[in-house]
């Protein structure tokens, strides 16, 4: 049974699965800038992101082109696979 979250006073639909993905994929990238010590405006400066963007990116508000994903990996120089890994 699919059942809302209760928070604030209202009840929150609950995650659809494409939802959840992208939270994994935000912690995935939060992680990965972070092992690196790269800052968000780093990813801005040094890899051509817009720090709109990339927010959202980390935040799972964006539901990532395949062309974004394969710019992420590429920006932490890993493979699309160890990228998209456990997410």
């Amino acid at each position: 049974m699919n059942v809302g979250l209760y928070l604030g006073g209202h009840l929150e639909a609950p995650m659809t699965a494409n939802e959840r993905l992208q939270n994994r994929l935000a912690k995935r990238c939060r992680a990965l800038r972070q092992e690196r010590h790269l800052s968000q405006l780093d990813m801005v400066r040094h890899f051509e992101f817009s720090l709109s963007h990339y927010q959202k990116i980390e935040r799972g508000d964006l539901d990532a082109r395949l062309s974004t994903l394969a710019r992420l990996a590429a920006c932490f120089e890993i493979s699309l696979s160890d990228l998209l890994k456990d997410v």
